[in-house]
């Protein structure tokens, strides 16, 4: 019964946050600055019809013939200091913001991964007819909830670089109007 609870908790952190990580925007504010950002409301309400959404991004179904109790959420791998927007200079903001799209797409599969997990565990659930079979359910909640806790330091780690990436944006154009000035 705890496991159970903690999955119903842990689904809705996941599915919280899901539609903040689904949609991801470009937009120019007012300042002529390109900037990116997953939060809608973050996009000045003027430009929202401007604002570039890009697509959700598909993750591959596991192959038909594989034990459900061996498919797993494909491993997203931990953002790294490689991987995060560099420090002034070392990266060029189109390298940056390609990283950042590819980033962005590997945690939506990661997040679309878990949620078809969280179905397959459901009917796991209903399907459960002894103690064994709970055992090995409780197991699955218990990786399933290790998965879902990692997706959220994926997530926020992105949405991190995010912020790190529109600062730069932000800086070099700073750095451009001043030196035409």
């Amino acid at each position: 019964m705890n496991a159970w609870i903690g999955l119903v908790l842990m689904l809705a952190l996941v599915v919280g946050p899901g539609s903040a990580v689904a949609q991801f925007y470009k937009f120019t504010d007012e300042q002529g600055n390109v900037r990116f950002t997953d939060d809608i409301n973050q996009v000045p309400e003027a430009q929202r019809t401007k604002a570039s959404a890009y697509a959700e991004a598909r993750s591959p179904e596991p192959p038909a013939d594989t034990a459900p109790e061996t498919r797993q959420a494909p491993a997203a791998p931990a953002i790294s200091a490689a991987d995060a927007p560099a420090a002034k200079g070392e990266e060029s903001l189109d390298d940056a913001r390609e990283k950042l799209d590819a980033r962005k797409k590997e945690v939506e599969a990661e997040y679309k991964a878990l949620m078809q997990e969280k179905e397959r565990l459901t009917q796991e659930r209903e399907n459960a007819k002894n103690r064994d079979e709970l055992k090995a359910y409780n197991t699955a909640v218990e990786a399933f909830n290790q998965r879902a806790a990692d997706y959220e330091q994926h997530s926020e780690a992105l949405r991190r670089n995010i912020e790190d990436y529109n600062a730069r944006v932000a800086e070099s154009n700073a750095r451009s109007a001043s030196a035409k000035q």
